[in-house]
């Protein structure tokens, strides 16, 4: 069974979260040194405000993660607060582990006050389409063309 908690509740988890995220984005994360990665999920780790990173367990095996932040793409600053960062251990894709994490995404961005939340992506617009999320429009960055989703959270 998943248990998803706060990163502030889990700081110990920082290393591996950053060893997975340089990984699975070589390119984005190729100048930063690991003390970096590490300095910069510490600043996730809180309980309320922006951002907020969750992490996901299965047992006492750190399996996923995702954040609410503002938008990083200032193209982007009216589409706030944005989910994202999900990152799924790959040997644990395919369980619902992602859907999962977007939920609680969308749960925490609920208990915060925000009546919409919107996610980029490439990779998970299958979860965020069985989740109920409209597809709103492309948007180009630097680092290629993504898909710009929202979801209402009231209503």
């Amino acid at each position: 069974m998943i248990r998803i908690d706060f990163l502030a509740d889990h700081l110990d988890v920082i290393p591996i979260l950053a060893q997975w995220f340089r990984a699975q984005w070589p390119d984005y994360f190729a100048d930063w040194s690991q003390a970096d990665m590490e300095q910069d999920f510490l600043i996730d780790a809180r309980r309320e405000g922006l951002p907020i990173r969750l992490v996901a367990f299965e047992g006492n095996q750190l399996v996923g993660t995702i954040i609410l932040r503002e938008p990083g793409n200032e193209a982007l600053a009216d589409f706030h607060p944005e989910l994202g960062g999900l990152y799924v251990l790959e040997t644990q894709r395919g369980r619902r582990f992602g859907s999962q994490l977007v939920q609680a995404g969308m749960n925490l961005a609920r208990q915060q006050g925000f009546e919409s939340v919107y996610a980029t992506t490439t990779a998970a617009a299958g979860i965020l389409k069985r989740l109920g999320w409209q597809y709103i429009k492309p948007v180009v960055q630097s680092d290629g063309e993504f898909s710009l989703y929202q979801c209402k959270l009231t209503g």
